[in-house]
């Protein structure tokens, strides 16, 4: 996990948090899964014992084996997004064959949200919102340790504006009169 979001990096940039989606992100897959593997197995298992014909068994040994494809998805899905906080910006990945990314510039954000329902506190996962300058915000979903994301981005931004401040912007320099040359002058 990450390598994307490494690749991404500018020259002098550093990843000072990884992080990932919760595990309910893919309940969807994880349910039929389950349903399919332990439906295609009990139907091969009971077409087998009250002797059915063979093609039922097959049937159902092949539910079982799509169940597991379903569920072998699902932890492709839940590993190939990424989000990370750098010393200079919020950057998300989504995607597997397409990829989106998503870049928000640590400067740009205003405020940072995070919401949990009562069952999300229970489970350890939630919703952190970004808002950014304009009203713009970005949600990223199902992440795990919510309230860590959003002190580790609050930092990131602290840290960034403190940079900032301390590195005041190069001022120009005078212009130097040009250096005369005395064979090329009039006389």
């Amino acid at each position: 996990m990450g390598d994307f979001i490494k690749k991404s990096l500018e020259v002098g940039e550093e990843i000072k948090y990884n992080g990932r989606l919760h595990w309910s992100s893919i309940w969807k897959y994880i349910l039929f899964s389950w349903l399919m593997v332990i439906g295609g197995l009990g139907a091969a298992g009971a077409c087998y014992y009250y002797k059915q014909e063979n093609v039922y068994i097959y049937i159902g040994l092949a539910v079982a084996a799509l169940g597991l494809i379903i569920g072998l998805i699902g932890r492709i899905v839940r590993t190939r997004s990424e989000f990370a906080v750098t010393t200079t910006r919020f950057v998300q990945k989504d995607g597997i064959f397409n990829i989106k990314m998503t870049e928000i510039p640590l400067q740009r954000i205003e405020t940072v949200n995070y919401y949990q329902t009562f069952w999300q506190r229970i489970i350890g996962t939630g919703c952190v919102e970004l808002v950014g300058s304009g009203g713009t915000s970005h949600q990223v979903h199902c992440i795990e340790h919510p309230m860590q994301v959003r002190k580790m981005i609050l930092s990131a931004i602290n840290t960034c504006a403190v940079k900032s401040v301390q590195t005041p912007a190069p001022t120009p320099s005078p212009e130097k009169p040009a250096a005369t040359d005395p064979e090329n002058q009039p006389s």
